[in-house]
């Protein structure tokens, strides 16, 4: 019996968010400031929803690390691991929000904190101790955190504890998509589940074609392949050819930002209560739809009443697409 429920592993960020909606960047006149980061999110989230969960991030000797720490102890997200790294900053982003389909996002990574993991981090991290680890591509973009995430997935393994990779993968934090691709197999090799978007699978494997993308994913190393669709949903792949499709919700989008994160919540809260991926799926697709109707990421994350009450009003539990 493991004694903490989930480990998530990588980047944190301030997020600025422009408080004006629907209008560039030249006029916009303020921006809200809120926690971010995929694993940083997910985190949050999977807390949210019960379970109990630490993040091994890093962050500056600054006011952004004081502000991400701040919020995430408020959460009571465990980060008793989480080291400051002296002459490096705090990660930031800055989003702009035209919906329905327009997001312009700006990462500022140059020298960030959160790149500077090491293996040394990784072992004063209660990885052994959880149920799950989340790990991402981001954290492979770079070393010394690409030796702690791979070194991160092999321990999890060793001790029994499942490894979920986050694709997520960022274009502009790789110098080509090829290196990206050698570096996810590398890691997936290491995992038990993988969650992604089809350009993200795309990404991982060369492969255009999702169902052949995932067919090679599940004949190297993983036992299920979950793709977040959006409004489509989402698909799960699992070895030995199960392929099934998960019905979406119908929602007004606000901001898509976080919606994949909050996906990952969802879906492992399911995980780790021992439900079919299906049902997981669709409780990542409520989760999903809740929070790309709000502002921001980490700071909106539902909790499980929300999410309950959410799906009862939206005809229930069924993961059947409507024909």
């Amino acid at each position: 019996m493991k004694s903490l429920d989930v480990v998530a592993m990588g980047r944190s960020s301030i997020d600025l968010y422009a408080h004006e909606v629907g209008v560039p960047i030249t006029q916009v006149n303020s921006f809200d400031a809120y926690v971010g980061g995929c694993p940083t999110n997910i985190a949050v989230g999977v807390r949210r929803l019960g379970l109990s969960s630490a993040l091994l991030t890093a962050v500056g000797d600054d006011q952004v690390g004081d502000f991400i720490l701040h919020f995430l102890e408020s959460e009571q997200v465990d980060v008793s691991a989480t080291p400051r790294k002296p002459g490096h900053r705090t990660s930031a982003v800055i989003l702009t929000i035209r919906p329905p389909d327009s997001f312009p996002l700006t990462f500022y990574r140059d020298n960030c904190a959160d790149r500077e993991l090491t293996v040394a981090d990784v072992d004063r991290a209660p990885v052994a101790d959880a149920s799950l680890l989340v790990v991402t591509g981001t954290g492979l973009s770079h070393d010394p955190s690409r030796s702690a995430t791979l070194h991160a997935a092999t321990v999890a393994r060793a001790s029994g504890t499942k490894v979920l990779v986050d694709i997520d993968y960022r274009p502009d934090q790789w110098a080509s998509r090829a290196a990206f691709a050698e570096q996810m197999q590398n890691l997936l090799q290491r995992a038990d589940l993988a969650v992604g978007t089809e350009e993200e699978l795309a990404a991982a494997t060369g492969l255009e074609d999702a169902d052949a993308g995932a067919a090679k994913l599940l004949a190297a190393s993983l036992s299920a392949l979950v793709l977040k669709r959006g409004a489509g949903g989402s698909r799960v792949y699992e070895a030995g050819g199960g392929r099934s499709d998960v019905a979406p919700f119908s929602i007004t989008v606000l901001n898509v930002l976080g919606a994949g994160d909050a996906f990952a919540s969802g879906l492992i809260y399911g995980i780790l209560q021992g439900w079919p991926l299906t049902r997981a799926a669709r409780a990542g697709n409520a989760t999903g739809a809740i929070v790309v109707t709000r502002h921001g990421c980490a700071n909106f994350m539902p909790t499980w009443p929300e999410v309950e009450a959410f799906i009862a009003a939206q005809g229930g539990w069924s993961c059947e697409p409507a024909v």
